[in-house]
């Protein structure tokens, strides 16, 4: 299959000049992530290498409700693509549900998935890649359709992550417009146009990547009073420092960019993202987790680290930049190598102080047992001081810590329950043996908590127990 050469690490995408704001892709008229449109937000969780129908690594998303009482397992919806209403049909290796995003796409107060199957095969070519939209509707999630791809012949694994924004310059054809971002294993970023009203795209933003893995992950970032979001777009720079590629992969990198061509301030290397309030003065700031150690990412800390920008600007420029690592004073534990100190990133506000609170997934601390970090937002920096590690072994943690669980690989706060504390849900895609696991740990006013902590597995929500479906793998919501 022919490749493009263009791509390029984690780098913003951006046109205008005002300021940045919290990451919010959309304007809707209803709760930003409620799927079924009764007040409360909800989560979704994937199991990308769910065995359907006989079908290994076929791939299945669950919706998980939010209720009054936090998150409740029995109430979800199943969906894999031998559900009613989704185009086509489960095959091996498909991995519906490998990226998702969430968003109200047609402003009817549905939130809607859009669901990305990078394995699928397509006219032919094995693991070209799909994408879904599946809508929310006063009947449930049984109404779909597939986002063509516009550049078929020139990448592979299309859908393999995805984004919504409206993102203008980046995709003229749909100015004001919400559009669908979605990364290949080529160099570039592809949109198309949320209603689907013409199933076209753009894409070659110039920038160079490493083909040999493509787009990592993509983070929207909205700017207020105005129809031009931004994107934060990560992946492996060709070379960096003079390093060529040396076939086993060279380092993440970042940098802003626009397609004006202005000359912005360089993010640093990630292959993470997050972007939120964590100071409560009403600006985003960015926040870029890198989980490589030095021997793989030169100047990073062994086991991994994440950079805050606060109060960052068009050009990412910001008067107080903090990096946090696990030799942080305050922050629990040592940088190890393998730990993998910020492959997760989610903000949200735990203890309902105005201020948004930082969550960092290291899954590969403890040999793999996984944990996750909590540093809660001041009108300063993050208080590290006082930073929390959760794990299966901390008391009330539902489970126990075993090699291998990668317990935070996924992680997501949303307030599932409107009490005004956002609860964080954490997923583990290799406990019990990769079958998968999800934790919920509720918010309070001393952030989170263990009281009332639950976990389901790949049982509580329908998947059955067969495999290794690694559900956990992918934790999204509003």
């Amino acid at each position: 299959m022919r490749k493009r050469t263009l791509l390029m690490s984690a780098t913003l995408l951006a046109s205008g000049l005002t300021p940045l704001a919290m990451a919010s892709a959309e304007a809707t008229a209803g709760t930003p992530g409620d799927v079924n449109k009764d007040g409360y937000r909800d989560i979704v969780v994937s199991a990308p290498d769910a065995t359907v129908a006989g079908h290994s690594k076929a791939g299945a998303v669950v919706v998980l409700y939010g209720t009054s009482h936090g998150v409740d397992p029995s109430r979800r919806t199943v969906l894999t693509q031998n559900s009613t209403g989704v185009p086509g049909a489960a095959e091996a290796g498909d991995r519906f549900g490998a990226a998702v995003a969430v968003s109200d796409l047609n402003h009817d107060g549905y939130s809607d998935l859009v669901v990305g199957a990078p394995g699928e095969e397509v006219y032919g070519d094995v693991g070209g890649g799909s994408v879904t939209v599946v809508y929310g509707t006063a009947s449930g999630l049984t109404k779909a359709k597939t986002v063509e791809d516009p550049w078929p012949t020139s990448h592979d694994a299309y859908g393999r992550t995805v984004a919504v924004g409206t993102y203008d310059g980046l995709n003229p054809v749909n100015d004001g417009k919400l559009s669908i971002a979605v990364g290949a294993n080529d160099a570039e970023v592809t949109y198309v146009p949320a209603d689907l009203s013409h199933q076209s795209g753009t894409s070659g933003n110039g920038f160079d990547f490493n083909p040999a893995h493509g787009i990592v992950a993509l983070t929207p970032v909205d700017v207020p009073g105005t129809d031009d979001d931004r994107l934060i777009v990560h992946g492996r720079g060709v070379s960096d420092g003079g390093r060529g590629y040396d076939g086993t992969g060279d380092d993440p990198s970042t940098q802003f960019a626009d397609p004006a061509g202005f000359d912005d301030a360089p993010l640093p290397a990630g292959t993470s993202s997050a972007v939120g309030d964590l100071n409560g003065n009403g600006t985003p700031d960015i926040v870029i987790g890198n989980p490589e150690d030095p021997s793989q990412s030169p100047g990073t800390a062994l086991g991994g680290q994440v950079t805050i920008y606060f109060d960052a600007g068009y050009s990412g420029s910001s008067n107080r930049v903090q990096t946090i690592t696990q030799d942080t004073a305050g922050v629990p534990g040592s940088g190890e190598a393998k730990d993998r100190f910020g492959a997760s990133l989610a903000i949200g506000d735990t203890d309902k102080d105005g201020r948004s609170d930082l969550v960092i997934g290291t899954p590969g601390e403890n040999s793999g047992s996984g944990g996750v970090t909590v540093v809660r937002g001041t009108t300063g920096t993050l208080d590290t001081a006082h930073a929390r590690t959760w794990t299966q072994s901390t008391s009330g943690v539902p489970g126990s810590s075993e090699t291998g669980d990668g317990f935070g690989t996924g992680v997501r706060v949303v307030d599932l329950d409107k009490d005004g504390y956002a609860d964080l849900v954490v997923g583990a895609p290799g406990e019990n043996g990769g079958s998968g696991a999800v934790w919920s740990l509720r918010g309070s006013a001393s952030s989170v908590t263990a009281t009332g902590a639950i976990s389901f597995a790949t049982g509580g929500v329908g998947l059955g127990s067969a495999g290794a479906t690694h559900f956990g793998s992918v934790v999204t919501g509003p």
